[in-house]
Formats: C-alpha cells, structure tokens, sequence
C-alpha cells in the first residue's frame, strides 16, 4: 500500500510539473526567474535530507520541462531553411537529452533497499538450484574458474547441480577447416573431462539456433530443478550467492527473478588505456547502484544474462527465454513482467567477470547490447504491448530510449560546426535567455546529477563511453531498425592479450571530430571579432565545439591500446593469511591473488622459495616466481595443485568473499566535487591524447 501510494503521488506530481512549468514561461523577467529558481534550486535543500531526493528531482524536472516549452516557443521559424533545419536537428538532440533525464528522474525517485530473505533452517524445505554456466568460445582458462567458484558455493550439496552448457561443440560440425573441427573437438573433451574431474554436468545440444537463449532452452529441457541461477563462462560466483538470492522466492511465489550486480576484477579497456581502473567508479556502477534499484521500486529491474536466479516454472510459462532479441535477457524480463510475474534486485555483487579488454571487444559488446534494446523497443515496444503497468511502460522505455544517443551524438558534433561555417542560427540568441532559461536548464541538471549521482559516476564520464561507440553503434542501430531480424548474437571477447601498445583501428573518425572542432573553434572565434552583434549565437557553438574537443581528447587516449600481458587479473585481498614453510608458520599479507597463484607480503628475516598457504582446512602449495617489486619481502608465487578441491580453494580464496567486492565498490567512490572532476578528466583526456600522438609518431618513423 505504502508503495502504490507513492506511485500515485510520483504520477500527479509528474502531471502537475508539466502543467506548471510550461505555463510558468514568459510569466516574469526571465532573467530575474532564472536567477532565482537557479539559486533556488542550489541553497535550499542539503542533500542529507530525508527528502532531498524526490524535491531535488521534482525541482530538476521542473526546470529541464521549462526550458523544453521555452525552446519550442523560441524556434527560429523565418531564419532561412538551413537554420530552421540546423535548429530542428539541435532541438531533437535536446529533446532527446531531457527526454533521458527526465524520465531517468522519474526512474530513479525512489531506490528500493533489499535485504535478503531468511531460509529455512530444514535443508530438505530448500528448492532445487540449477546452476547454468553458458559457454561459446571462451578459453577453459576463463570458464574453469568459474566451474570452481559454482561448485564450491554454499548451498547443500544435495540441492544444486552445476551444468556446463557447451555451444562450442556444435561448430564443429560445420567447421571451416579441418583443422578448426580439430580445436573444437579437442575444447569439447577437454571441458567434458574439465567437469568430470569437478562435479560438474557437461551438456551440448546438436545446433546453436538461437544463441544463448537457444542453449538456455535446451538445457532446461534436460533439467529439472525449482530454480535456475545463471552465470556467465566468466563470472564467478561468491560462496553467498545462493543463500542471498533464494530466500525471495520462498517468500514470494510470484518472484520469477531475481538479479544481482555484475562486478568485474578487470579494467575495460577506456580504464586500462587513461589509468582509471579503480580511481573512480566503474562505467556500469551507476546502473547496478542506482538505475536497477530504481526499476526494482516499479517491479521492473530486468534480468542481465548473469548474476541472476529464475524460477524455471515462470519461465515455461511464458515459453522459454526470449529469442525475440539477441539481449534475450531483458526480453525475458518483459515477458515475464507482462505475465504479472515480480522481479527482484538484491544490489550486493556476488559475482566477478571480466570485461573485454580491447576497443574491439567493448564495441562488439555495446552494439549487441544497443540493437538488442532496439529489437525490444520494435517487437516489444512497452507503449503497445498488454500486462504492463504504466510505471513498468515509463521504465522499459527508459532504459530503451537510452540506446539512440548515438543520434543526439552526431547531431552535437555536427551541427555547431555548420552554424559557424555557413553562419546558421541554431540556438535562440540574447543575453537574456542565455541567463533566464539556458543557464538554469544547465545548472540544474548538472548539480541534480552530482548531487544525488557523483559518487557513483565521474561528471563526463558517460559521455567520453558514448562518444567511443557513438560512430560505430549507429549504423548498426539504423540496420535493426530497418530489419529488426537481422542482427546476430556475438560472444564478446574474454581474456585477450597483446604483447605490445598499438593504436586501435577505430581511431579515424576520432581524428576528424579534432581537427573539425579545433578548425571549427578557430573560425568561430574569428567571427565573433569580425561580427561582434553574432558573439551570444557564436558562444554557443563555440562552448560546444570546445566539448567536442574535450571529448576527442579523451577517446584518443581511450584509443592508444596498452599492452594487455595478463590474460587472468589479480584481484586486491591486503588481508592477513598463515603461511607454512620449512621454518614453521609465518604470518603474512595476502595482497593479490587469483587461481593461479598470489602475491604476498613477508616479515623482513623471512625467505620464501616453496612453501604453502593455510585456507580452511587446505594447504596449497606454492612456488616463489619472483621478487614482486623493489621490496624483498614481497613475493609472487604459482600454486602447485596436487587434487581438485586445491584447485577450487585457490579460486574461492580469491573470489568466495562478496564483502571484498562491497569493499571496492566503496573505497573507488567518487569524493570529487564537479569543479575537481571535470579537471581531471580534462587532465586524463589530454594525458592520454598526448601518449596517443607519441605512438602516432613512433608508427610513422618505423613505417
């Protein structure tokens, strides 16, 4: 009752904003009106109150609303058919730019806390867990680990199965060569007997129609258990997952899903090339953090392909996962939610992946997500479509509408440029409206944004991303859209390396947003000299030129590839651990670890050359490599395995402890405030377009 009230409350006031923000234009001196509902707006709400949220919004929304009835209400009609059409364009952008953030305010006004639900203290009252593990082509050095952490999770082990799901296999049927039907074969055996030696169940299925959904399906059909958990090749699980996620659905029959945060040890690959990993949140912190739990509040968190449990019985019902869409999970979600089946987002990260570490392998992976949202939005548009409530509408199209901002970006880089070139008049000129609509429309969203938002997203930030697959995901948004059919489900790449820097072959258009800005910046700049009664007009174009730029610089460092030389990253642990050597017992620090061996920190008399690591009721044997730094206490070392419960302590030694992750999640928070973020960005960007430029400059002299 509590909640429905507050939807109602969140539908009036979303009403009566719109009602009272369009009519509110021209009422007064704009100047006056916008100064003081910018100052407003800043003073009179500390963020540490209890309502902050929902006024800080409403007040946003407020202002975003008010500035869209003002630009309309100032379209330049009689400027001449190139302006009138460069101002369309800009508008359109606009308007899709507020559209986000309204309906992102809307999403995002209340975030639902879950704790987990208590299970039954008889085991044989538990449901049965099936844990899918889908694998395509990943090494077995990524999906093993994997494998480890599902089987040793804490859960009775007579109430879960672990199945390796192998579509590999069925591509060797229709290999290319002999020698690929070879490799294949020789995957297959190797994971058959990979599961064997671990308690796992092996299963293939004889084609790889339909993809990931396709290989879902037919595992069910050859399962049986209450519930599904479901895990990416390279997502290992924390020992907590099941007994954190299970409890929702004893406690509701009608819970059909429930979803936790990916969390990933490794850097992608904008983090890696500008050194950003863990110096600021994660790219996706802000979705696993804030949006989910936001959609969690209308019943709509989606399931994410992984980190999630499903009840096999709501799945049947609405005929299997999805293969509607190649993002076949957020499909699954709709169709569960249309059949009045709940969903749940429990936000603690009990799984570790791994993100792709080149621009190749980031652009494979965001075009599959972008024209899998298209997909949805064409055969399962949330407006059309019957068995959703309307928060659920708002939500889905939200979270839909997201992925055209590859159009918004071509429009931003493009048109400033023309207006300056061909003297357009793209934004409504005058001082005036400058400081009485623009200024607070800009203040407001900025200041909502950091406010509510900054620890879990670095001002600029998104738009650096969206800039890096803006070029590149909107020919494959404009193909979907044309024939929503054709898109193909592709694996993104894991655990690649490469032995040296390089620049990314997705550099050129890059190149062209620089000069075209820096040329763009210079003329605009000679215009306002030449014609000083454009200057207001030329501001405009000119500050978004100079956003471009910033933009370019920061896509040209994410561009330079550093040399990936780990295939398998070491996770952070700096917790104490007892080592056996020779000599006796020896108090260490663990510092890093992962299933292949550890890094450790030894008092100054001790000298480490084999020895082994006390962990529950294990010792793995190790063998110092080498000196890990400077330091002569601090030791790298490769575990010897001698049985495959070592080989499972060693990863849940390494990634068992889901308070690890909480722990990062916390300590790589943002503290900065927008003036110091906005700086190091800037600082970063033009860092790494410098180190860009030096290995242009090498290429070129080596030929």
């Amino acid at each position: 009752m509590r909640f429905t009230l507050y939807k109602t409350a969140a539908f009036a006031a979303l009403a009566g904003l719109i009602v009272l923000a369009v009519i509110s234009v021209g009422v007064a001196d704009p100047v006056a009106n916008g100064l003081y509902l910018v100052g407003l707006f800043v003073l009179i709400v500390p963020v540490q109150a209890a309502a902050a949220r929902p006024l800080l919004l409403t007040y946003s929304g407020f202002l975003v609303v008010r500035y869209i009835a003002w630009r309309f209400e100032s379209f330049p009609i009689h400027s001449g058919i190139l302006s009138a059409l460069a101002s369309a364009a800009l508008l359109a952008a606009e308007l899709y730019a507020m559209g986000i953030a309204l309906l992102g305010y809307f999403v995002s006004s209340r975030l639902l806390e879950r704790q987990p639900k208590p299970l039954p203290a008889d085991d044989a009252l538990l449901p049965f867990v099936d844990i899918y593990i889908p694998t395509y082509s990943e090494p077995l050095s990524v999906v093993a680990p994997t494998v480890f952490g599902a089987v040793e999770i804490d859960y009775p082990k007579d109430r879960f199965r672990v199945f390796v799901l192998d579509d590999g296999f069925p591509r060797a049927r229709n290999a290319k060569s002999p020698e690929q039907a070879k490799e294949l074969t020789e995957r297959a055996e190797q994971l058959k007997a990979l599961c064997a030696r671990h308690g796992a169940v092996y299963l293939t299925r004889a084609s790889n129609e339909h993809a990931k959904s396709g290989n879902l399906n037919a595992a069910m059909r050859n399962t049986s258990g209450e519930l599904i958990a479901i895990l990416d090749a390279d997502h290992i699980p924390t020992e907590d997952f099941l007994r954190n996620t299970v409890g929702f659905f004893i406690d509701d029959t009608k819970t059909a899903l429930v979803q936790t945060p990916h969390f990933f040890t490794n850097a992608d690959p904008v983090e890696k090339n500008l050194g950003l990993f863990n110096q600021m949140p994660a790219e996706n912190d802000l979705f696993y953090r804030v949006v989910q739990k936001g959609l969690d509040m209308w019943n709509t968190s989606f399931f994410c392909g992984s980190g999630a449990v499903v009840r096999r019985e709501a799945i049947l019902e609405v005929g299997g996962f999805s293969t509607d869409s190649i993002t076949e999970d957020a499909s699954t979600s709709v169709k569960l939610h249309q059949r009045g089946w709940r969903s749940v987002y429990f936000g603690r990260p009990m799984v570790a992946g791994l993100q792709p570490e080149t621009i190749s392998g980031f652009l494979i992976q965001r075009i599959r997500w972008g024209t899998g949202m298209m997909q949805i939005l064409i055969k399962q548009n949330p407006w059309f479509i019957r068995g959703l409530t309307l928060g659920q509408r708002v939500s889905y199209f939200s979270v839909g509408l997201f992925w055209f901002f590859p159009f918004a970006r071509l429009v931003t880089f493009v048109v400033p440029l023309l207006s300056i070139v061909f003297k357009l008049q793209m934004y409504p000129g005058g001082s005036e409206n400058l400081v009485g609509y623009t200024l607070p429309y800009l203040v407001a969203t900025l200041v909502t944004a950091e406010r509510l938002n900054g620890r879990f997203r670095r001002i600029f930030s998104s738009e650096l991303y969206e800039t890096l697959q803006a070029f590149y995901m909107l020919p494959a948004l404009i193909s979907t859209f044309l024939r929503p059919s054709a898109p193909t489900f592709k694996v993104t790449p894991k655990g690649e390396k490469n032995d040296t820097d390089f620049l990314s072959e997705f550099r050129l258009p890059f190149y062209a947003i620089f000069v075209s800005s820096v040329v763009g910046m210079g003329w605009g700049i000679a215009r306002m000299i030449l014609e000083p009664e454009s200057r207001v007009i030329l501001i405009m174009a000119i500050v978004w030129l100079g956003i471009n730029l910033f933009l370019s610089f920061g896509a040209l460092g994410a561009l330079f590839e550093r040399a990936q030389r780990r295939a398998r990253p070491r996770v952070d642990i700096n917790e104490p651990v007892t080592l056996v050597t020779d000599a006796g017992e020896v108090e260490a620090l663990l510092v890093d670890a992962n299933e292949l061996g550890l890094r450790v920190l030894v008092p100054a008399e001790v000298v480490l050359n084999r020895f082994a690591v006390k962990f529950r009721t294990h010792l793995l044997d190790a063998q110092t490599l080498k000196l890990a730094s400077n330091n002569p206490s601090e030791y790298v070392a490769l575990y010897s395995f001698h049985s495959p419960e070592e080989e499972r302590a060693a990863v849940a030694l390494a990634f068992s402890d889901s308070e690890r992750w909480v722990q990062t999640w916390k300590r790589r928070e943002s503290s900065s405030n927008f003036v110091k973020s906005l700086l190091g960005m800037l600082a970063l960007s033009a860092k790494g377009a410098h180190a860009h430029a030096r290995q242009l400059g090498r290429e070129a002299l080596n030929g």
